[in-house]
């Protein structure tokens, strides 16, 4: 392998997942968000989730993996499109036992 190759693939990076409320994405400043929320709906490749702060569609392989009251954890990447952005699942993962209301109350500024 030349080494020059070698080198830009070692450069290379993928940008950090970073926790967002769903409100508070911005598509032109945000590459890949983590979301902690509940699914409220399903639809044909995607789920509605809400975090409290609001609720996105986010796009899925699979929407049948998921029940309405999955309390799930998603990052996503965040994809610009002309009026608003659309959230396409990296990794997606039902959080079981995972209490959402004791999360929020925990992470909620004062």
């Amino acid at each position: 392998m030349p080494d020059d190759l070698d080198s830009e693939m070692k450069q290379f990076k993928r940008a950090p997942a970073v926790e967002k409320k769903i409100v508070d994405i911005n598509p032109e400043k945000d590459i890949r968000v983590r979301i902690i929320g509940s699914v409220i709906d399903k639809g044909a490749g995607s789920i509605l989730v809400d975090d409290g702060s609001g609720s996105g569609e986010i796009i899925v392989e699979d929407p049948d993996e998921f029940e309405v009251g999955d309390p799930v954890i998603v990052l996503a990447r965040v994809l610009p499109l002309e009026d608003d952005y659309e959230l396409r699942a990296e990794i997606i993962k039902k959080a079981k036992n995972f209490d959402i209301n004791l999360y929020r109350l925990a992470t909620e500024k004062k």
